[in-house]
């Protein structure tokens, strides 16, 4: 299960992307407006070998109704029990920046460049046998699509990929898939 937040952007023709114009607001039940997006993604995988945790807070800001920058948080946690009198145990820590542009209301296409601590340690008997940590760059790129589901709560669903690819990154050789619910305040 992943959650992941984004912002409440609408489609405007670019003739009318002014940043003051009243669609850029978000319109708040009180009659307040907020440009503030915050959420994350929540993951989790349990299968007796191989089981997996992570959490990844964000929050953003919308510039305007086509563009929104922020900042997010990595912690995962994994324990792989699947090679024979051996337990690993992996843990990344990082955070990275994001920007999204939206050219239509339901599709953004996103940039996140990331800087995680990436700690292996390997165990057989209850004894140490290897222990690494890599400081890892990564830059993720990719888009999605998003579907209004009430006043501050959209469907997202996205897929990205890190485009450099180190072999030490915890997204080496895989995408990086998102979705949940999208909330604004």
């Amino acid at each position: 299960m992943m959650l992941h937040a984004q912002d409440r952007s609408m489609y405007i023709p670019p003739e009318q992307r002014v940043g003051t114009h009243q669609a850029d607001q978000a319109v708040q039940p009180n009659g307040a407006t907020s440009r503030f997006f915050v959420g994350g993604n929540f993951g989790f995988t349990f299968l007796g070998d191989y089981n997996y945790v992570g959490i990844s807070p964000l929050i953003g800001y919308r510039l305007t109704s086509w563009f929104s920058p922020g900042i997010n948080l990595n912690l995962n946690f994994v324990t792989d029990k699947t090679v024979p009198d051996q337990t690993a145990h992996y843990t990344t820590i990082g955070a990275g920046v994001f920007t999204r542009f939206f050219p239509f209301q339901w599709l953004y296409l996103q940039v996140q460049p990331e800087y995680n601590q990436y700690q292996v340690k390997v165990k057989s008997g209850g004894t140490t046998i290897d222990q690494q940590t890599y400081h890892v760059f990564s830059l993720l790129m990719g888009g999605g699509y998003v579907q209004r589901i009430s006043e501050n709560a959209y469907f997202n669903f996205g897929v990205l990929y890190d485009v450099i690819q180190n072999p030490h990154s915890p997204y080496y050789g895989i995408p990086v898939v998102q979705g949940g619910i999208n909330l604004g305040f």
